[in-house]
């Protein structure tokens, strides 16, 4: 059997117009893509379609009255955020969505890893944004609860951080949430500071690791060695759920990060192999990314997940870096890392 990997056409539907960055038109191209330039890589998974996500499965993570306002406002068109509007189709797409991550969730517990287009990580249990609807990545989760698991980590790589996810976990000690995403004082939500480590219960449960400016992959590095691996192996997760997409990389349009493909694939790679040697069943996910290069970015974090190694370029180069601006992006992550340590060491052993 191939790798699990859940999809759907009617995933197009998730658009937000042609002049929006998020246009549902990605996944097919990501698709056509991954089968034509990778034939014996896209050999290697099984695909399947999900099933639409009902109201009771969404009323694991959002309120009733949310879902009710969600579907009045498609009637009209109306807008979820000043940057989301629902579209007629969006909101079935975004059901689909969900029904992918939690089916994926539930594979990866069989088969120790499958995959999906999910990371819907701005809505929260009363309100959308950020181009979110409905919260899949929470869905996910919170289904593996009910299911019976109890301790869940949510690894999000996403740029941005995921603050609808964050505040529906924030009291949950049975979920370990940890972001990596660019510092909020210059990236939407503006949420996810490194003294955010959730409240009442679930205090300690939620990590930030807010990364500077056009951070790079040793910067990551630093972040998985000092607090994501430590975390893992003090917790002890019976799952793994990561999200995020292509825009940690140097080249999106909407954030200021400095990943190249390598090393967003790097990135990916370690998560996985991380997941692998403890034998931690992975759910990956992604669908974000702005810009020309979305494809190549999700290609990135395929080769990651499966260890392949096929050549991938950008032809927009990277812009140099002086060694000074360099070492100055490092004593940023080396004092964030050394801050966020301090707010988590009353609550974890290994600080």
């Amino acid at each position: 059997m191939g790798i699990p990997f859940f999809y759907h056409p009617d995933f197009a539907s998730y658009d937000f117009g042609p002049s929006h960055p998020f246009q549902g038109s990605r996944f097919d191209r990501f698709m056509k893509e991954l089968k034509n330039r990778f034939p014996a890589v896209y050999a290697r998974f099984d695909f399947m379609q999900p099933e639409s996500a009902g109201n009771d499965l969404l009323e694991l993570v959002h309120d009733r009255s949310y879902i009710d306002r969600v579907v009045a406002l498609e009637r009209r068109r109306g807008y979820l955020s000043v940057d989301t509007q629902l579209l007629p189709g969006s909101i079935d797409a975004a059901r689909l969505i969900v029904g992918a991550s939690v089916a994926a969730a539930r594979e990866a517990l069989r088969t120790g890893l499958a995959l999906g287009f999910g990371g819907l990580h701005h809505a929260g249990r009363d309100y959308g944004e950020g181009f979110c609807i409905f919260n899949d990545v929470a869905a996910a989760a919170a289904v593996l609860l009910h299911d019976g698991k109890e301790r869940i980590l949510i690894l999000d790589t996403d740029a941005h951080q995921g603050n609808g996810t964050m505040d529906i976990f924030m009291e949950d000690q049975r979920v370990l949430f940890i972001s990596i995403h660019q510092d909020p004082r210059t990236l939407y939500p503006g949420r996810g500071f490194a003294d955010e480590v959730g409240s009442g219960r679930g205090t300690g449960y939620t990590v930030n690791i807010p990364m500077p400016m056009l951070s790079g992959g040793p910067m990551y590095d630093l972040a998985l060695d000092e607090i994501v691996f430590p975390l893992i192996d003090e917790f002890k997760p019976e799952v793994i759920i990561r999200n995020g997409g292509s825009d940690p990389l140097y080249t999106d349009t909407l954030t200021g990060l400095g990943l190249t493909l390598d090393e967003l694939t790097r990135l990916i790679n370690r998560i996985a192999e991380k997941a692998k040697s403890a034998d931690i069943p992975l759910v990956d996910l992604f669908l974000s990314g702005y810009g020309s290069y979305v494809t190549e970015g999700w290609l990135a974090i395929i080769r990651g997940v499966l260890g392949e190694s096929f050549e991938l370029s950008i032809p927009e180069q990277k812009k140099y870096m002086l060694p000074e601006e360099r070492a100055h992006i490092e004593r940023l992550t080396r004092a964030m890392l050394e801050y966020l340590r301090a707010n988590l060491r009353p609550y974890w052993k290994i600080f």
